[in-house]
This record gives C-alpha cells, sequence and structure tokens, in this order.
C-alpha cells in the first residue's frame, strides 16, 4: 500500500505536467454562402458573423444561449402541454385561417388579398402563444400562411404569399360552396 506522501507527490507531479499542456489548433469547417469552408480561410466580417452564430438543439427546442428574440422564446417555450389545450378552429362554413406575426413585411399583403377572397378568415398571430401553439398543430413553418378549410374543417389548400392567397379563388365558385378538388401541391 502507498504512503499518504508518496501520493501527494505523485500529484504534484500530474498537477505540474498539466499546467503546462498545449494543444495543437482544431481546423473548424462550417458552412458559408453555400458550402463548407474552414473558419479560418473566412474574411473577418464572416468570422465575426461565425462568432454571433446560436446553437439550437431540435431535440428540446431550446436555444442555448441568452439574447434570444421573443419569438424564437416564445417558440421554445411552447410544450405539449400547450398544444393539447388548443382548441380546434371550428365553423360551420368554408374559411381561411391565415397565419400572421409583427414586423412580417408580406403580411399586412397577404391581409388584403384575404379580405379579397369574400369568404370569412381567421388572423393568427403567431407571436402568441396560442397562435404559436395553433401553428405548430397545423404545421405551418412561416409567415404569411393561409389555409383553406371547408366548411368541416378540412383542409383545402395552403398559400404563402399575397398572390398565392388570391388565386385561392378558384375553389370558391360564386354560389358559395366549395368545389371538392384539392390542391396537388396540398396532397
Amino acid at each position: 500500500m502507498r504512503k499518504l506522501e508518496e501520493i501527494e507527490k505523485d500529484l504534484e507531479q500530474v498537477r505540474g505536467a498539466l499546467s503546462s499542456v498545449k494543444g495543437a489548433p482544431a481546423e473548424v469547417y462550417s458552412r458559408i454562402v453555400g458550402y463548407y469552408r474552414s473558419v479560418r480561410n473566412w474574411n473577418k466580417g464572416k468570422r465575426e458573423e461565425y462568432g454571433e452564430r446560436r446553437l439550437y438543439d431540435i431535440e428540446t427546442s431550446t436555444a442555448h444561449t441568452e439574447g434570444v428574440t421573443p419569438h424564437v422564446a416564445n417558440a421554445a417555450a411552447v410544450s405539449a402541454a400547450v398544444l393539447e389545450k388548443v382548441e380546434p378552429f371550428n365553423s360551420s362554413e368554408p374559411h381561411v385561417l391565415l397565419f400572421v406575426r409583427p414586423g412580417c413585411p408580406a403580411c399586412p399583403s397577404a391581409k388584403a388579398a384575404a379580405g379579397r377572397l369574400g369568404i370569412p378568415f381567421d388572423t393568427i398571430d403567431t407571436a402568441n402563444e396560442d397562435g404559436l401553439a395553433e401553428a405548430m398543430r397545423r404545421n405551418v413553418m412561416s409567415t404569411p400562411t393561409a389555409i383553406l378549410l371547408d366548411k368541416d374543417g378540412e383542409e383545402l389548400s395552403r398559400a404563402h404569399s399575397s398572390a398565392d392567397i388570391v388565386s385561392l379563388s378558384r375553389f370558391v365558385p360564386s354560389t358559395g360552396e366549395f368545389s371538392g378538388y384539392k390542391n396537388a401541391a396540398s396532397m
């Protein structure tokens, strides 16, 4: 068995060796402008941008950094419990669900286009928790997104721009009843 003095002596040698440990430079590659390249070879501006990047964990849906914008913080805070308590939109007539958010440059024209359809539409703000939960439930990935629903609440088609929203009118005959055809893109 070793004595305490021998162990202390060995520990002191190891501590001395650890204080002088030097690593080799690591080559870091990251995606830049469509391809991967060594960060060491990036220009000064791109290296600065690399330092500001944030790590996002898709498994836990949380961002691992401070300074996250409120919209992203809301997205990370939505839990399964919030998604379960969201009531689906109920309507006895065909209508449009229009998902928007503050600061979205295309959302005002999308609202105007939805108004020109001549059928009711609900505007859902994805910046609040309930709106974000509804967007997640309906697999909405961007704003604006318009979802055309029939009178039974079944999705007929989606649109992502004001021009596409106006084209949803082809599903709305003048009688006010929707045709039974679905958009091939939504199938």
